[in-house]
């Protein structure tokens, strides 16, 4: 079974493969320009409510700058390498997502406890285990693309792992990523060519489930009515949203101009972080909101063109969750800052202030990369390379994947 988003080139002769060994130069610079426009963005919404006016540029840039090496490195980083280290990869992070409730290494911000450090060194664990928990899947998917017609074989492991993971994001108090998880669990099986009743019903379960984890909690139902009817909330729990959308009604077309956000002078809590694109469209409008926009189209387009294109089933699903986890998210806080979405706490990729969600976009952007380039794995590496490229069921001969 081939699944759904592998795509085979023309049949070649013999045992010729041909390698494209360049980046992929389009996602490439996609990112970078995101990049560019956030740590503007984080400078002018986080100049009023900083001690020092340069206190957030400067720590941007140097997360930007771990994101670029964290890129560098997976870029040229046989992907084949972290399929072997699969379950060690997720391992430690679910333990640092664990850590979480340890008291001493926890750090409580705003009534929920997300992270862990000391002092101002802080990560959030949440982030490593959305990238653990997809190369986990990918390896997982990979190994089984003969079995995906039996629920016991494709679903039930993931499914027990995946409510682990959300009970612990749910003692958290992080619906918005345990949303997530369950989301690229169904979308990455879907993706590795499951059966569509197996979808459906995971789907309905889903639904199901993040009901009633928004009816086991007051503050998550006080949302969706704040949600449901901002103007009646708008001095208690929509308060966020109300002011977010008087951002961008004031941005109009091509908005007050750089730096001239009024809602950023206290009006608008978490103004350089979960509500940044709000302030984007204040100030830049809406043709600032269009090219970001497009910005994430752009990158949808490349990272399914690379999983469409990759010479290996691991690469091709590693590449699609990547990329699902990137678009997802950018989608979910667009939605949430205009209003179409319940509030949650979830950054924008690449634009958004905080340095655990840029390093680990960096990573998933650097392992895309290494993707893109459709290498076979060094000579060295032969021996650990276990996964082998999607077999056409053409029964005309095709070309040997790398081994």
């Amino acid at each position: 079974m081939l699944g759904r988003f592998f795509k085979r080139d023309e049949p070649l002769d013999g045992d010729t493969q041909i390698v494209d060994l360049r980046y992929d130069r389009i996602l490439l610079g996609a990112t970078m320009i995101l990049m560019g426009i956030g740590v503007v963005m984080v400078y002018s919404a986080s100049v009023v409510t900083a001690k020092n006016e340069t206190t957030f540029l400067y720590k941007q840039i140097t997360y930007c700058a771990f994101a670029f090496v964290a890129m560098g490195v997976l870029a040229n980083l046989h992907h084949s390498i972290i399929k072997r280290f699969a379950w060690p990869l997720f391992i430690g992070a679910f333990i640092l997502l664990s850590c979480v409730l340890v008291p001493g290494l926890a750090i409580e911000a705003k009534g929920a406890v997300r992270w862990i450090g000391h002092g101002s060194i802080r990560f959030q664990p949440s982030e490593a285990i959305k990238l653990g928990w997809i190369i986990l899947l990918a390896a997982f998917l990979s190994e089984r693309q003969d079995q995906l017609h039996r629920w016991k074989r494709s679903w039930m492991t993931p499914t027990i792992i995946v409510g682990i993971i959300s009970a612990l994001l749910l003692i958290q108090k992080d619906l918005g990523s345990t949303v997530i998880c369950v989301g690229l669990l169904i979308l990455m099986i879907f993706a590795a060519g499951a059966q569509v009743r197996h979808l459906v019903a995971a789907v309905g379960a889903g639904i199901l489930a993040i009901c009633g984890f928004i009816l086991l909690e007051p503050y998550r139902v006080r949302r969706l009515m704040s949600f449901l009817e901002p103007e009646r909330y708008r001095q208690g729990d929509a308060w966020q949203l109300y002011q977010a959308l008087i951002g961008f009604g004031s941005g109009d077309w091509t908005g007050l101009g750089l730096g001239l956000s009024n809602q950023k002078m206290a009006f608008l809590p978490e103004a350089h972080t979960d509500f940044i694109f709000s302030i984007l469209g204040e100030e830049l409008g809406l043709v600032g909101v269009a090219v970001v926009v497009c910005l994430f189209a752009v990158f949808a387009w490349r990272g399914f063109h690379i999983a469409r294109r990759a010479n290996t089933v691991f690469g091709a699903l590693l590449a699609y969750g990547l990329t699902a986890l990137i678009c997802f998210q950018a989608i979910a806080n667009m939605a949430v800052a205009t209003g179409m979405l319940p509030t949650k706490g979830l950054t924008l990729p690449f634009i958004s202030y905080g340095g655990s969600s840029m390093v680990i976009m960096g990573v998933a952007v650097g392992i895309l990369l290494n993707i893109s380039k459709r290498e076979p794995p060094p000579e060295w590496l032969h021996g650990w390379v276990i996964d082998r490229a999607p077999v056409s069921e053409d029964p005309e001969p095709s070309a040997e994947g790398a081994q």
